[in-house]
């Protein structure tokens, strides 16, 4: 069997890309999942900084050690009420912009930023808005 050389490997990017440009059903679910692997990435990468397990971060979130799991799998959309546990109990802030695909984006402004919160749930302050 012939060995491939480091510098002859398809990068992660490479591949997903490859696979998006093959597939339109892969690509529309891995669109459909960016949140959760972005929330994923940032539960790992903070697990990490803090040298916690899953079972400790799942102590802090106040869920199963599974949960913890399934939520850095990237492969669920984490709901509202799972990203204010998490922002609660590990500090980490999240932003979410929706917008039809023919528009850019525009709600996350500074003026946005700058008004009271539209409610505050315990210590985690949650801005809501609409246009």
């Amino acid at each position: 069997m012939a060995t491939k050389k480091i510098s002859d490997m398809k990068t992660h990017a490479e591949a997903v890309a490859e696979e998006m440009a093959r597939d339109s059903e892969f690509a529309a679910e891995w669109q459909r999942l960016a949140l959760g692997r972005e929330v994923a990435a940032e539960l790992i990468r903070y697990r990490s900084e803090n040298g916690l397990s899953q079972r400790a971060l799942a102590e802090r979130l106040e869920v199963s050690q599974p949960r913890v799991a399934k939520l850095e799998s990237g492969e669920h959309n984490p709901d509202v009420d799972t990203l204010v546990r998490i922002s609660r109990a590990t500090g980490l802030e999240f932003a979410i912009d929706i917008a039809p695909a023919n528009r850019t984006p525009q709600l996350i402004t500074k003026k946005v930023r700058e008004r009271p919160p539209t409610y505050v749930e315990d210590d985690v302050s949650v801005i809501a808005a609409v246009r």
